[in-house]
């Protein structure tokens, strides 16, 4: 039987009370829910105000950073590829510099109080070592002393061939009197005039070969320092270089350090070659101006009052 209200008619059957539920508070039923009044959000306090996404929208001059947003980012242009690493330092700030220049001042202190900014712009050079470095190391120094080897050897030749002891050998036979039977008769001796001549151009000679010797010499002596400075800077790499595990590295080492070590030997020998014939010449020197100014002028008096 229907349910009926307190006026007699029938309950809908939504409107039946459920006896086996528990009635809900504030239950209004299907009643449809009011419109919502606008809220005014700015009367709404902001102490856990987390961002509103209409509010944002509606004035874009507040809007929040995109702080992951990925879609505006423009695409970077491709990076230029890396250049190659260059052996060579700024300064001797770099470690191995520093290493370099502290065991150079350990091992070769002469060298390196006369030569220390030398040995520094060869270390930049040369760290970090590399073998096609080391293979091609002081090749320039090596090529310019073989240039300067030339004329050294020319200025011996040259030298050798003016023949100047046995000039005046000559002359100063001129001057004595020949003894013997067979010397007075035929004994053809130079007459002093032509001795002064000859003389008098090997002076000249003599003269220019010092000057020509003292250049070559010069040009030597750089060159040789510039070797050992080179070979010094070689072995410092090599000592430090010393637990590499690359063995042809190690070979290469040797084998330029040997051969710088015998090219700066053979500038030094070449430069101790030069300085005995400029000693010699020198001598010679000094031989001829006195014949020519004091032997050679008693002997025309001695001639003169003979004829007399």
């Amino acid at each position: 039987m229907a349910a009926l209200s307190d006026n007699g008619d029938a309950l809908a059957p939504r409107d039946r009370p459920m006896t086996h539920q528990t009635p809900k508070a504030f239950d209004f039923g299907g009643e449809p829910e009011p419109a919502a009044d606008p809220v005014d959000r700015s009367s709404v306090p902001k102490a856990l105000d987390f961002g509103d996404i209409d509010a944002a929208a509606a004035t874009p001059q507040a809007a929040a950073p995109k702080a992951l947003a990925f879609d505006d980012i423009a695409v970077a242009p491709p990076m230029p590829p890396k250049a190659a690493p260059k052996p060579l330092f700024d300064s001797e700030d770099h470690p191995a510099v520093r290493d370099a220049l502290a065991t150079a001042r350990a091992d070769y202190r002469a060298m390196f109080e006369l030569a220390e900014q030398r040995l520094a712009a060869l270390f930049r050079r040369i760290l970090p070592v590399r073998l096609a470095l080391v293979t091609n190391w002081a090749e320039g120094p090596l090529m310019e002393q073989s240039a300067l080897l030339q004329p050294v050897t020319e200025l011996v030749l040259k030298f050798s061939q003016m023949a100047v002891p046995a000039l005046l050998e000559e002359a100063l036979d001129s001057s004595r009197a020949p003894t013997g039977v067979l010397g007075k008769l035929f004994r053809r001796a130079p007459s002093p005039a032509q001795s002064k001549a000859a003389l008098t151009s090997a002076r000249a000679q003599l003269l220019q070969l010092m000057t020509d010797s003292e250049v070559a010499t010069r040009n030597l002596e750089e060159s040789a320092t510039t070797l050992n400075l080179h070979w010094a800077a070689l072995a410092v790499v090599s000592k430090l270089a010393e637990g590499a595990a690359d063995e042809t590295l190690l070979d290469a080492l040797v084998q330029r350090r040997t051969l710088i070590q015998q090219a700066a030997r053979q500038a030094e020998l070449s430069i101790l070659q030069m300085g005995q014939v400029r000693q010699q010449a020198a001598d010679l020197i000094g031989q001829v101006s006195s014949f020519l100014t004091v032997t050679l002028p008693a002997l025309e008096m001695a001639q003169a009052q003979r004829g007399n």
